[in-house]
């Protein structure tokens, strides 16, 4: 007993109290100043993908010469799931998943090991480089400099690269700076062939001589008086008239290098481009680290790049084409604005309803509380301020008032009965702990299991669900300790004058109670009519349009296209130009940006016939006609023959992050001749086009490009006494280049380089008559064979199997879809050794489906369980469970009335339901089971109950809908996103209102009184 008095007073000391809540409060406070804000949550997840560039390699090289050899590394990792490559077009991907609960740290480590081993193997020229799969979403800033017409692009791309990229990376939160769009500047020796055949130099000896120009190295030290002086052996040639001098070894003695090439100094030829209104370009992309907030990156980006400005030519400046800080900017303030003028107006109908009294802003003040400790448990736990989490925050201001209200109400009525001022808050709380507990934890209970989600449906889940707990739990230890503890301490006092507000609410309340007299009345009857309204509310939703993550308007729009395979680096820039000028001539449009193809050091992988335009519009454009403008700008921009698609940069980016993931609907075709796989290939795409389900089947893969083939010819090398490879090192920098040596200038190495001027416009004609060096001189016509062959555009492998992938985009259910295309495919003949699987999203899917019912599964047995607990008996439990779909009809209604789209976060908001449609239904019949307990009557517990929580139940609902409604009705671009998600809850929580005050009570009076008569039967 004295133990129990000696817990009580330390319970009772509001020093300890103070010292508990400032805490809180100081270490909430500075994770709000702490915690990284971004669009979406850190992709954290166990897949690697090598990007491996080789400019020039067909697909059967790429495999022979790469692909082979990393798989054969990497295949050896523990915990691997699945590896896939694709190559073609001179670049590899490889995309290596690793089981679930892996670190992806530790597994970019042994992929980056795999690489090492690999490295003997594979071409000194081509370097894989290996990250975490979600890059993408950290490009934060994407920049184009506009270049007066006299100024070389190639030499302004230098003093970028030299001048203003260190500066960058050194920026907090900078991993990386890619700049492209000029190629690499360097000395191009240009060989003359006729001087070379007339003083009878080889290829061979210019590129051993030009290797043997270069050094760079130690040549030990001398001690000259009190000092060591290192050796330095040195010689770098940097400019033409150097080069030009240098004597290259020929049969009649040396021979000046300036009469045997033509020495420029001019950017390597590539197979890529960067265009700003239809003019060449340089372009700079930076990505932020993982974690890092996106805001201070992007400022500290705008600065540097201005600071920098005058290390430019004169004329040249910066131009935005994609900011992603100004879409978090948008998000963050139209959103946090929203959480502003939400929590105002439920705090005001909270004063206007039940007065100003002290008890009033102590609640008040939970609100704002609730959401700080939120905040400060999301760092805590790793996380960030992103859609997810902020949408989170936002539907949860609307409920954090709720166990605060049923607190303060029920120690009010305990006051208004007649209660001391201690010993009414001490039994009020008792009154109320139970159900209060009960009804947040099982709201709680459906967000702990998606917290062990896997898979892509983690990455979404996992924050929201998190966000959502916190706060709730944070809601729950204010409204059973601060409150109740604040009103002893500040003498808080009971209501003697009721407000004008709580006047109209016991008339509603009045009204309620008559409903109730008619549902009580025909309970069977009105559980059907609610069914059937379920039934026709989802069935509407058949109605609403559906998309995946709408983002606000960012004032830029992102169109890729894809010119047929093999179309050439001219035809790709002659269509792109039309395409530009085109878009240009359009009001909205203020710079239109294009990238073609992929730099050879970065992370792009599009061909030299694909590619990205970025269309920046005018500052004036009206913001809620983004859609009407996309669908005119690709209206503008179509060109026969060229696949076109058009979206924010954000969804491609957040594509680009999940491109290790598969596609929706794909088939992958198996076996070891790339010539049969074709063959089977466009049987299955024959069979697939009458399904009605399956739009723009797509069979890239399959599509034959032609290659130029130069096969020597053993008897004419062996009459010259060469081999393949001899003819090869004569071939390869004539025709492909080589890099001989690079040569510090600078910050910025200077290639020294070797290559035909007009190699790519050679004829097979041409290329016969190459002069090659034998014994004399020979045509390379004599010693090889030159045709034209086809060859596959791209090959892929899945876990070290040949396949062909066939795309398709479904339009119906992905089930159905893939049993309609089971069918069609049933009766193919395979042969032996060959076979086709359904892949792509639907093995994701079920596995996501099995993950979330499991989830669901748990959740469910987990809500049993806590309400068993509350209940004695599983009457009231199965009512409340019955409760859970019926509460959907409001959140279909209210989506249907909105008329905002279905997307991911929305169907999070369903799931919401589930837990919050249950609070208001476990008040009242605790209420009603503890009236019986006490006496009462069963018709007369049920409308005591009604009677006595119909107040804080309308209060609770009244102030959701006010703390979601700015956002519900689309205030703000930036809270576009979130605007299904706030509908579907705003509606949920007033139907389940509805239902927990009139149908759920119904039912139970029904089934007690069934109770009651049968045990007076027996």
């Amino acid at each position: 007993m004295e133990e129990k008095n000696t817990f009580r007073r330390l319970l009772m000391q509001p020093l300890l109290w103070i010292l508990i809540y400032s805490s809180l409060v100081l270490y909430g406070l500075y994770a709000f100043w702490k915690i990284p804000v971004e669009v979406l949550p850190r992709f954290n997840f166990p897949e690697i993908s090598i990007i491996t560039h080789q400019a020039g390699s067909t697909a059967s090289e790429l495999e022979s010469q790469i692909t082979w050899p990393i798989e054969g590394e990497v295949m050896s990792l523990p915990n691997l799931v699945d590896v896939r490559s694709s190559m073609g077009n001179g670049t590899v991907e490889t995309d290596i998943r690793f089981r679930e609960g892996t670190d992806p740290q530790q597994d970019l480590m042994a992929v980056n090991g795999a690489i090492d081993r690999a490295h003997a193997e594979i071409p000194a020229s081509a370097n894989p480089f290996a990250e975490i799969m979600g890059t993408g979403i950290n490009e934060v800033a994407d920049y184009s400099l506009e270049i007066p017409a006299e100024d070389a692009p190639a030499n302004v791309q230098r003093t970028v690269l030299a001048n203003i990229v260190p500066a960058l990376r050194a920026l907090p939160g900078v991993y990386r700076v890619e700049v492209y769009g000029a190629g690499q500047e360097a000395l191009w020796v240009q060989p003359d062939l006729a001087a070379m055949y007339r003083y009878g130099v080889s290829i061979t000896s210019l590129l051993s001589t030009l290797q043997q120009q270069v050094v760079l190295d130690p040549g030990g030290y001398v001690t000259q008086g009190h000092q060591d002086l290192f050796i330095e052996i040195r010689s770098l040639p940097t400019h033409i008239r150097e080069l030009e001098q240098i004597p290259v070894t020929g049969p009649n003695g040396p021979i000046h290098l300036h009469n045997l090439a033509r020495i420029v100094r001019a950017p390597i030829p590539t197979l890529n481009a960067a265009l700003l209104d239809r003019r060449p370009s340089v372009a700079l992309v930076v990505f932020k680290q993982p974690g890092a907030s996106t805001i201070p990156v992007d400022q500290s980006v705008q600065r540097t790049l201005s600071e920098n400005l005058k290390q430019l030519p004169a004329g040249v400046k910066w131009i935005s084409i994609y900011d992603q800080g100004h879409l978090v900017h948008s998000v963050g303030a139209d959103l946090g604005r929203n959480l502003l003028i939400g929590g105002v107006l439920a705090i005001a109908v909270l004063v206007w309803v039940l007065g100003g009294g002290r008890g009033i802003w102590i609640l008040a003040l939970s609100i704002p509380l609730s959401v700080l400790l939120g905040i400060a448990g999301l760092y805590a736990t790793g996380q960030s301020l992103n859609l997810m989490t902020l949408g989170a925050l936002t539907i949860a201001v609307g409920l954090l008032s709720d166990d605060g209200i049923i607190v303060l109400e029920s120690i009010y009525h305990r006051w208004e009965q007649g209660d001391e001022h201690w010993p009414g808050i001490a039994r009020g709380l008792r009154d109320i702990v139970g159900p209060d507990i009960t009804g947040t934890l099982t709201t709680v209970s459906v967000f702990v299991p998606l917290l062990f989600v896997g898979g892509l449906a983690g990455l979404f889940f996992i924050p929201f669900a998190l966000a959502m707990a916190l706060s709730l739990l944070a809601s729950l230890l204010i409204s059973i300790s601060l409150i109740p503890l604040s009103l002893g301490f500040l003498k808080a006092k009971a209501r003697t004058v009721p407000t004008t507000a709580g006047k109209a609410l016991d008339s509603l309340r009045r009204q309620n109670e008559r409903l109730f007299q008619v549902v009580a009345r025909f309970p069977k009857l009105s559980l059907a009519t609610c069914a059937v309204l379920l039934v026709l509310s989802l069935a509407g939703l058949l109605l609403v349009p559906i998309n995946f993550l709408p983002l606000p308007n960012e004032g830029v729009l992102l169109e890729s296209f894809t010119l047929p395979p093999g179309s050439s680096m001219l035809e790709t820039e002659s269509a792109v130009m039309s395409m530009t000028r085109r878009m240009q001539a359009d009001p909205a449009v203020d710079h239109v940006f294009v990238r073609i193809g992929s730099p050879s050091t970065g992370i792009y992988t599009e061909p030299a016939y694909a590619g990205e335009i970025q269309i920046t519009l005018k500052p004036d454009v009206n913001m809620n006609s983004l859609d009407s403008i996309s669908n005119r700008l690709l209206k503008e921009s179509h060109t026969g023959g060229i696949q076109l698609s058009i979206d924010t940069p954000t969804i491609e980016r957040v594509g680009e992050s999940l491109s290790g993931l598969p596609q929706p609907f794909v088939i992958d075709v198996f076996g070891s001749s790339v010539d049969e796989l074709r063959n089977l290939s466009e049987q299955i795409v024959r069979r697939l086009r009458p399904i009605h389900a399956l739009t723009g089947i797509f069979n890239n893969d399959g599509y034959l490009i032609t290659e130029l083939q130069i096969t020597p010819r053993a008897d004419a090398l062996a009459a010259r006494h060469m081999t393949p490879a001899q003819l090869y090192a004569q071939t390869t920098p004539l025709l492909n280049g080589e890099v001989v040596a690079e040569v510090p200038e600078g910050n910025v190495p200077l290639a020294l380089y070797l290559r035909l001027a007009d190699a790519p416009d050679r004829s097979i004609a041409a290329l016969e008559r190459l002069p090659i060096r034998t014994d004399a001189w020979t045509a390379l016509g004599q010693l090889a064979d030159i045709r034209m062959v086809p060859t596959p555009n791209q090959i892929r492998h899945i876990h070290g199997a040949r396949s062909l992938e066939i795309l398709a985009t479904p339009t119906g259910p992905l089930g159905s879809t893939i049993s309609s295309a089971r069918k069609a495919l049933a009766a193919l003949h395979m042969p032996p050794g060959y076979r086709f699987a359904f892949g792509g999203l639907y093995p994701q899917l079920e596995s996501a489906a099995l993950g979330l019912g499991a989830a669901a599964i748990a959740a469910f047995v987990l809500m049993v369980a806590i309400m068993i607990l509350q209940f004695d008996g599983l009457l009231a439990p199965g009512l409340l469970l019955l409760q859970i779909p019926l509460a959907f009809t409001g959140g279909a209604v209210a989506l249907l009335v909105s008329g905002v789209g279905l997307n991911a976060i929305g169907l999070i908001a369903f799931l919401t339901l589930v837990g919050i449609g249950l609070n208001h239904g476990i008040v009242l019949l605790y209420r009603t089971r503890r009236n019986e307990a006490e006496g009462m009557p069963p018709e007369e517990a049920v409308r005591e109950a009604i009677h006595v929580r119909f107040r804080p139940i309308a209060l609770t609902t009244l102030t959701a809908i006010l703390g979601m409604l700015p956002t519900a009705l689309g205030w703000g671009q930036g809270a576009a996103p979130e605007q299904g998600l706030a509908a579907v809850i705003l509606g949920g929580i007033l139907w389940s209102a509805m239902l927990s005050t009139n149908l759920l009570p119904a039912l139970y009076l029904h089934m007690r009184r069934k109770q009651i008569a049968k045990e007076s039967r027996a």
